[in-house]
């Protein structure tokens, strides 16, 4: 689909994956591309370096800014260098290891793109940094945050353990049940059903991707084994045989194609809705902990309007009835703030999981039907390879001439007769 003239565009890619530093010091860096001709950015087109504990940090300043969004995931942290160092080959390494980069270029990529057709988090002040801003410039914007978030550090410590002493103890409801508060259990019963059955399905991609692999390394040894089959006999058969090791060979190139894009159009979709899913719970779990600090809000009111009560009236008590009084005030600010948040990110958490829904029917109808055609081109490939060779075989021609020992044992068994006849 073309995109309106009108439509403001925000383009990201991620390229150039190149490894960074020596030994335990090792990473890679990544070079992020923006076009644009959205007014909030600095620039229509720019290229910055990062890192990938650069898209850490954003995720993180997104995840702790925006609760009840759905915060794209990021692929898991792996150290570079690490992989099947003690068992394969240099080259069998060097080539997984490209396998890992590549990979992890498109998850990063697809991350931000997902963050970029967000309309809130597409706004955020860190994004337009993250995408815009040299690496000095960046540096010090993410030294600011950290600052930001240390002087904030003790009363999210103290907010963090009164809400994991409320949830041990369990904190009384202050508020009836509300549609909402069904629907939100619906969601967390949908979203818990739907996960292990997307693991279940990654899973067994994963194995269909891994005996297409194997299979590369079977063809391969195939071939070689009826070329040299072939080498040992003359003629026509000789030729058969090498012909049918070329053959293999050629399937064992076809079935390597086919297994990197089963693994990047099949599998890695999957993996990546499995870490989707992560990031809906996580979603659903800040709209648990907004309704956590507004019924313990409501909780602690009414423990001030108890004691309230409990001193009006009894003289020479004015002083701690003032006090009551000003607690009372206070405790109902706190009130009508946990509700207003309590709300929004309710309201926040429906509106994303009805986009996730849209989201996730559009890639599972895309993730399946890329498979099913993968699946179609390649086994009308095989069938055209096995096919070119077809009159090669049938040429063969195959002679009624007998062994000579058998031959030789008729022409004996003649001689006996007709001296037995004379």
């Amino acid at each position: 689909m073309e995109r309106d003239s009108g439509t403001p565009r925000l383009e990201i890619t991620v390229s150039d994956p190149v490894k960074q530093g020596e030994s335990i010091n090792q990473y890679v860096s990544y070079k992020v591309n923006t076009k644009t001709d959205l007014p909030d950015f600095d620039h229509s087109h720019s290229s910055v370096v990062r890192r990938y504990s650069d898209f850490l940090w954003l995720f993180g300043e997104l995840q702790t800014s925006y609760a009840g969004v759905i915060i794209p995931p990021l692929p898991e942290k792996h150290v570079i260098g690490r992989i099947s160092e003690n068992f394969y080959s240099d080259e069998r390494r060097e080539k997984e290891e490209q396998q890992f980069l590549a990979e992890r270029r498109r998850s990063l990529e697809k991350f931000l793109r997902r963050v970029a057709s967000h309309s809130l988090l597409s706004k955020d002040q860190y994004f337009r940094a993250f995408l815009e801003q040299d690496a000095a410039e960046f540096n010090s914007t993410k030294e600011r945050s950290k600052a930001s978030r240390k002087s904030k550090s003790f009363w999210q410590w103290a907010s963090e353990k009164s809400h994991t002493l409320q949830t041990k103890l369990g904190t009384p409801s202050e508020r009836p049940r509300t549609e909402e508060d069904e629907k939100f259990e619906q969601i967390s019963k949908y979203i818990g059903g739907l996960e292990p059955h997307t693991i279940a399905v990654h899973k067994h991609a994963h194995g269909l991707v891994k005996r297409s692999k194997d299979m590369v390394q079977s063809l391969y040894n195939v071939g070689v084994a009826f070329t040299l089959l072939g080498q040992t006999e003359s003629g026509s058969l000789g030729q058969a045989l090498g012909e049918l090791g070329q053959c293999a060979d050629k399937l064992s190139l076809a079935a390597s194609a086919e297994a990197d894009k089963e693994s990047q159009f099949f599998e890695e979709p999957l993996k990546d809705y499995v870490r989707m899913l992560g990031a809906v719970k996580h979603a659903l779990e800040s709209r648990t902990e907004k309704q956590t600090t507004y019924e313990t809000a409501l909780a602690d009111l009414n423990n001030k309007k108890s004691n309230l009560s409990r001193l009006t009236g009894i003289p020479g008590k004015e002083s701690k009835v003032a006090e009551a009084e000003a607690e009372v005030s206070q405790a109902i600010e706190k009130v009508d703030a946990a509700k207003e948040d309590f709300e929004k990110v309710t309201k926040r958490v429906f509106e994303e999981v009805d986009r996730f829904k849209r989201e996730k029917l559009r890639d599972f109808k895309s993730i399946i039907l890329d498979y099913v055609q993968l699946q179609i081109e390649y086994n009308q490939k095989v069938e055209k390879t096995w096919r070119d060779i077809l009159p090669t075989l049938q040429a063969l021609n195959v002679k009624n001439k007998e062994p000579e020992d058998k031959q030789s044992e008729k022409e004996s068994q003649s001689s006996e007769m007709g001296a037995a006849n004379n």
